[in-house]
């Protein structure tokens, strides 16, 4: 449906002029048509428009394969959501660059958000302590399994670490971490899929 060519781009193009009431109607008239799954439109559109997007992300993230990626990420959600642009909600061009900027935001919260997490699963395996002290051997298998399982954890990538954090400790389910991290359904349950499968293979090496 959107094939674009990545390519570098000029990530600092002159501001654009003002568009002109003509160019303005001109622009709603093609969200309109996108929002009808106008092929052409949409197509249209990325040879006007893909330039600024890019440098509008580029601005928020400094960042070429960042932006490339929400570049993508946009022009679907522009894609999926044209029908629902609204004239009084402001002028086209301020709608999509107000959703690229946005965007790029969302990127930069996640990071940091898996950067924290990060850091707390690397704490908890170094501070983490028995309450009590026993010489059963059940006790002792038992923090044989913990140990395994902080240690496994930390050789999940960090974006399975938040999926994971927040399914199964933080009680979320599927779609409302998607809704959370800004992220597609199906890229959440991939995430967690293979993140459990990653874990079981791990732990069973190690127990």
């Amino acid at each position: 449906m959107i094939a674009t060519n990545r390519r570098t781009r000029n990530t600092t193009p002159a501001a654009p002029a003002a568009p002109t009431a003509e160019e303005v109607d001109a622009d709603m008239a093609l969200l309109q048509r996108i929002g009808q799954r106008d092929v052409a439109a949409f197509q249209y559109f990325y040879k006007k428009f893909s330039g600024l997007l890019y440098s509008t992300i580029h601005r928020v993230l400094n960042d070429h394969q960042d932006t490339e990626d929400i570049m993508q990420e946009v022009l679907v959600q522009i894609w999926q959501k044209a029908h629902l642009y609204e004239p009084t909600k402001g002028k086209p061009l301020t709608w999509v660059t107000t959703m690229a900027r946005n965007r790029a935001i969302d990127r930069i919260r996640a990071k940091q958000r898996r950067s924290r997490l990060n850091d707390d699963f690397e704490s908890e395996s170094r501070t983490a302590q028995p309450e009590f002290v026993d010489d059963t051997s059940d006790v002792l298998i038992a923090k044989e399994s913990d140990a395994a399982v902080q240690s496994a954890v930390l050789e999940l990538t960090p974006e399975q670490r938040e999926a994971i954090q927040m399914a199964y400790f933080g009680g979320l389910t599927q779609s409302e971490i998607a809704e959370r991290l800004n992220e597609p359904l199906g890229t959440v349950k991939a995430r967690i899929r293979r993140g459990v499968q990653r874990l079981e293979q791990v732990i069973k090496r190690r127990i």
